[in-house]
This record gives C-alpha cells, structure tokens and sequence, in this order.
C-alpha cells in the first residue's frame, strides 16, 4: 500500500493509518506520531523519526476477525491469565474473551494531547464469576522525556502516559475474583533487540515460573540484567514487585532505538500470581509487577515489556485496579551514547 503522494512504501504505521483513517485519536509531537485506537481495543501505536516503534499485524486491523486479534501496539487487559481466577481460560482452553477481543471503546473526551476512552464488559473467570466491569484507558502525551534522558543528544522521542483501570460495578470478595491491570507493548525482535531491567539485587528479582526459565539468554549485572529477546525462543519472566525495579526496557543498536517502560502510579496493592501456568502454589505464589516476554516464530516473531497492577480491596470487596505507566522511545543521534546510558542504569 502507498499513501497518495508518496514515492516510497509507507511503513506500517502509516499503512494502519490509512486502513484506520478518521477511527483513530492522534497526536503528534515534534519528531513523533501516536494514535489511540478506540476501535480496535483501545491500543497505542507510534512513530518517531518515521520508524514505527510498536508490531503491527496490518491483516489483523484491516480484517478483525480472529479468535485473538493481536493488532500488536500497546494494550491493556486484565490479569490473572492462568490459574482458578483466570480470564484467558475456559476450562483448559485458552480463549479471549469477545468484549476484550471485538468490543470498541467509546470516547469519553478528546483533546490535542490527551483522551479518554471507556466501555462497560462483563468478565467472566475461570470459576465462572461474572464481573461486570468498566473499563478505562486515559491518554497523555508528555512535552518532554524523562529525567534520565536530559542532556542526551537525541534524533527525537515520543512520552506517553496511560492510565488504565478496572472498575468492578457488582459486589464480589477476592474469593470470587482476582482483577489486575495489565499494559501489554509488542515490539518486532531481532537479533539486535535486547530488553533489560533496572534493579537491585536482580539475581534474586526474576520470576522464572512461567514457561521452560529462558536462564541462557539473561546476563545479570550489579544492578540489573538483560534478556536476549530476539523473538526466537519463547519464554517469558516477571520481576518480583518485592524487588523495587525502576524500569524495564530494551534497546536496538541497529536503529540506535531506546524504549523505557516504568510504573509511576497504581491503585491496588494486592498482587498475585498473573502467570499462563497451573498456579500449583496458588494464587499469591507470585507477585510481580513487571514482566517480559519473548515469543517464537512459530508464535510470531515479537517480544513484549509489560506492566502489572494489584486487586483494589476495600471492605471485604474487590473494587478493582489501577495502573498508571510511562512508555518513552528515544532515537539516538550516537548508538553509543545509547549503550553507555543503559550500562549505567544497570551496573553493566
């Protein structure tokens, strides 16, 4: 496909929007694009400096009829997947539900750097607990980038923050139900895409109760480790909320490409194990705030940097999540002054 008035292809951000037109909410900065996708279930997807930064499956939001449409960009749904409390099972088959894989979001406001979106669901677990259900996703695009970015020499970059939640309308006890938000980025892998994590005492910070422990792929360093996320081998981790990391994020040396990815606000502190697993230890065998997965060819060729919520409690009833994250791209003038910015954040 290319854009009337383009002499080369348009990448695939622009393709999306050209299949999407009016259906999206955008911004723009300076050296960046972004839109917020109300109809194909709330996602982000940008571009800075003309490189797409998110995957984006063009068949899928041209045609969304799958029994998982995986448009790729950025997304939120709700925690646990596996487990008795999980809302990616239906007995023992992994499904997604039709309000989180089909139902758009309405627009709740709209302005030159921010939005609203909203839709009312009702969830249904693995135990079979209805949970009527809003859901939220409010957007903002930042002026600036972080702190740790100040002073670096920059192409351009692309801030935004999401606050997503989960408001539970009936009245239900965390013996019925288990309700986390849960941010979900996909970003294309290579042999040059490399994730990592800021924090201390990281041999003791992963999670590895997921699938088969990806241990070959992660070098631990003082304060931090990285994770060879090549979309060649799927696995995935979580980074223990106990452990207090401050960022995950990955870096790509052939587009000289930062992504960070942290937590700056939640509203529920009642973590638990969100794993695709059995759970033989029970819901709170895990409480993790981050994780991070690597997919397979087979699976498609992705890797994702996720945030995690708690279950908001208040009088014996579970209310519901919040989740407010901070997603930064940062294209660098010198893939140096890149490798040297994430050697110091993680003692490497």
């Amino acid at each position: 496909m290319v854009l009337k008035g383009d002499s080369v292809k348009a990448n695939k951000y622009q393709q999306l929007l050209a299949i999407k037109k009016d259906k999206v909410l955008r911004f723009r900065g300076d050296s960046s694009d972004c839109v917020l996708c109300p109809a194909i279930t709330g996602r982000v997807f940008a571009e800075v400096c003309g490189q797409p930064m998110h995957r984006i499956d063009l068949d899928c939001v041209a045609k969304p009829d799958r029994p998982f449409n995986n448009f790729g960009g950025a997304n939120c749904w709700p925690a646990p997947e596996g487990g008795k409390f999980a809302f990616h099972y239906r007995g023992n088959e992994w499904y997604v539900q039709e309000c989180l894989n089909q139902q758009p979001y309405e627009v709740v406001s709209a302005q030159r750097d921010s939005a609203t979106i909203e839709k009312t669901v009702v969830l249904t677990n693995r135990l079979g607990t209805k949970v009527e259900t809003l859901m939220k996703r409010d957007f903002r695009l930042l002026p600036s980038p972080p702190a740790l970015l100040k002073g670096q020499r920059l192409q351009g970059f692309l801030s935004y923050q999401t606050a997503d939640s989960f408001t539970i309308l009936n009245e239900l006890t965390p013996e019925q139900v288990l309700i986390g938000a849960w941010t979900l980025e996909q970003f294309d892998a290579s042999e040059t895409t490399v994730s990592f994590c800021a924090v201390r005492s990281p041999q003791t910070a992963i999670n590895f109760d997921f699938y088969k422990p990806p241990v070959e792929r992660i070098t631990y360093y003082r304060n931090g480790f990285t994770y060879q996320t090549d979309g060649l081998s799927r696995a995935q981790i979580g980074v223990k909320k106990a452990a207090g990391a401050s960022c995950i994020g990955f870096h790509d040396l052939s587009r000289k490409l930062l992504c960070l990815r942290e937590i700056i606000g939640h509203k529920g502190d009642l973590y638990f194990n969100m794993a695709d697993n059995d759970q033989p230890g029970g819901p709170f065998s895990a409480a993790d705030n981050y994780s991070i997965f690597n997919a397979d060819a087979d699976f498609g060729t992705f890797f994702e940097l996720e945030t995690l919520g708690g279950a908001h409690v208040e009088n014996g009833f579970v209310k519901g999540s919040e989740l407010v994250s901070l997603t930064t791209f940062a294209m660098f003038e010198d893939g140096e002054d890149m490798r040297s910015l994430v050697a110091q954040q993680i003692g490497g």
